[in-house]
């Protein structure tokens, strides 16, 4: 018969995370020429009210943003949601330079929306929400505009596949202050 502190024991030991995904996380984190953000959005109650929360990893650093954000209309359009996380990541860009980062030579933004790099090649996200094609399109202004401002960084957005959620601590701050930002 199994005790039930055994079991709890047996629960914590599977949570450590194996020396690779412990390894990557060291690598990220003292990365001096790519800067990783990690986005992810929550929705309260399918009200149309979201939180954003979004960490900046690198350079020996991490820097937690969040916020709340809402929009009635977009009820239960969590694809919206990531495109606004993605947005306020790149609005926060220009904000974090000389004061916790120095400029690095390419900068990669998560989401873990499987149609993110979508962005890369259209505006057009949705047929029927438009709200969603807006933030496409300005999601695709600010990225020209940081490729202008800063031409020698390297500025893409990427989906964060399984394997990278996987032991990452990062994405979970960014998952928490999304949370956090609407009382959840």
């Amino acid at each position: 018969m199994t005790k039930g502190i055994y079991k709890q024991q047996m629960m914590r030991k599977e949570k450590v995370p194996p020396k690779e995904a412990q390894d990557r996380v060291e690598r990220w984190l003292w990365d001096e020429e790519t800067l990783r953000v990690f986005v992810d959005c929550s929705e309260l109650k399918e009200q149309g009210i979201f939180g954003i929360g979004v960490i900046f990893v690198g350079q020996g650093t991490t820097m937690v943003k969040s916020k709340k954000h809402y929009n009635q209309s977009m009820k239960k359009m969590n694809i919206y949601a990531e495109l606004v996380a993605v947005e306020f990541a790149l609005t926060q860009l220009d904000k974090i330079w000389d004061v916790d980062f120095h400029l690095p030579s390419r900068i990669i933004v998560y989401s873990d929306w499987n149609k993110i790099e979508k962005l890369n090649r259209t505006t057009m996200i949705s047929k029927r929400h438009l709200p969603m094609n807006t933030i496409a399109e300005r999601i695709n202004e600010r990225k020209l505009h940081f490729s202008k401002s800063h031409p020698t960084v390297e500025l893409s957005i990427s989906y964060m596949n399984e394997g990278q959620k996987r032991y990452n601590p990062f994405y979970m701050a960014s998952h928490n202050a999304s949370r956090k930002a609407i009382g959840i």
